[in-house]
């Protein structure tokens, strides 16, 4: 009863920036230097006085802006007026973007992983199965599992809900001693079953080892007829790194800022580190000029879905090339982060974002 009830809270003040804002800093009270370590050398953490100026500019900047510590140094607030600092749509505020954008009657059908692949089967074009923690265990339930298993020996698990790569990870049924004691692991948490996808060449040249996507978020504005316009709203490519099985951004990825128009990259690569790269640090391929294969296919797709949820005005939309199946659907996201297409160029995204709300 109270886990209901702290839930039915959070689902209301999710998206106040004062939550959002709070929340960080009692949770990164004790990590802020630890953060500012990453981007400052030990000369410069060792000058006590500019530590503790820099401190105070972090906070007020998390407060006023909504920056978060690493945001602070990955979009170059320092020196800078706050009125560089207010263009970006930092992690503190977006979340409140998202009710001005989308009916919240279609969060939960976009944000759970599985209600997503039933709306969108044909896009994703693989098969996907379903264990919730608090449905039963039956002999039907692990015979559909051994099923999916038997179909699919090496499948990829994710939480039904998690974001930024967290918890997803390859997994077999040769892992375990039985199909019962496989789907009693996956039980005991939820989590959704993917049947791998088989990169194309096309992609798979950036960075083999992990399924490379395209993060294309669509703005969906009332046309000049009065029928609904489908625009791109700065799409990016999201690489993985070394032998990680994700690209995501968040988890050490690295991404890059692709032309809505021909599919060709325009910028090197940056990752959340505050790295720069002319090429991908393993395969060695340059970033800038690389042209995303099959382009038209991928955005038409996403022009395509955009549309079928009545009430959405934006949506990120994850894509991955698949060897025999052309484009397909990874995940889609309703309250997508907006990092990437800022943090590339240092470029804030704000203005033009509320320019297309007054549109929708």
């Amino acid at each position: 009863m109270f886990h209901k009830l702290c839930l039915k809270i959070y689902k209301k003040i999710r998206f106040q920036t004062w939550y959002r804002k709070a929340y960080y800093y009692h949770r990164h009270r004790k990590a802020l230097y630890e953060i500012m370590a990453r981007f400052r050398t030990p000369e410069q953490m060792a000058d006590r006085r500019a530590v503790r100026a820099l401190r105070r500019d972090m906070i007020r900047s998390l407060f006023k802006f909504g920056s978060y510590y690493d945001e602070y140094f990955l979009f170059g607030y320092e020196g800078r007026d706050d009125e560089y600092r207010a263009s970006f749509i930092t992690e503190g505020i977006r979340m409140s973007f998202y009710p001005r954008m989308n009916d919240p009657k279609n969060t939960n059908m976009l944000e759970n992983k599985y209600l997503t692949y039933k709306k969108f089967r044909d896009c994703f074009k693989r098969e996907m199965i379903c264990v919730r923690a608090r449905d039963e265990i039956t002999p039907q339930a692990v015979e559909e599992y051994a099923a999916f298993a038997a179909r699919h020996p090496d499948y990829i698990v994710k939480p039904i809900y998690a974001a930024f790569g967290k918890g997803v990870h390859l997994d077999s049924l040769s892992n375990y001693a039985s199909p019962e004691e496989a789907y009693a692991a996956h039980h005991e948490k939820g989590a959704v079953l993917e049947e791998i996808i088989q990169q194309g060449e096309g992609m798979a040249v950036l960075h083999p080892q992990s399924v490379n996507t395209l993060r294309i978020p669509t703005v969906v504005l009332k046309g000049a007829d009065g029928q609904p316009e489908v625009r791109l709203f700065h799409p990016t490519l999201r690489v993985g790194r070394q032998d990680s099985l994700v690209d995501n951004f968040s988890a050490g990825g690295i991404s890059a800022l692709i032309d809505p128009e021909t599919g060709v990259i325009f910028t090197d690569g940056a990752d959340k580190k505050g790295h720069r790269y002319q090429r991908h640090p393993d395969s060695g391929v340059v970033f800038k000029g690389f042209q995303i294969p099959r382009w038209e296919e991928a955005a038409a797709m996403v022009r395509e879905a955009a549309l079928q949820v009545p009430g959405n005005h934006y949506c990120g939309w994850d894509l991955a090339l698949s060897r025999d199946r052309g484009w397909c659907m990874v995940e889609a996201n309703c309250t997508a982060q907006m990092g990437g297409m800022q943090l590339v160029t240092r470029t804030g995204r704000r203005q033009e974002l509320e320019e297309l709300i007054a549109q929708m």
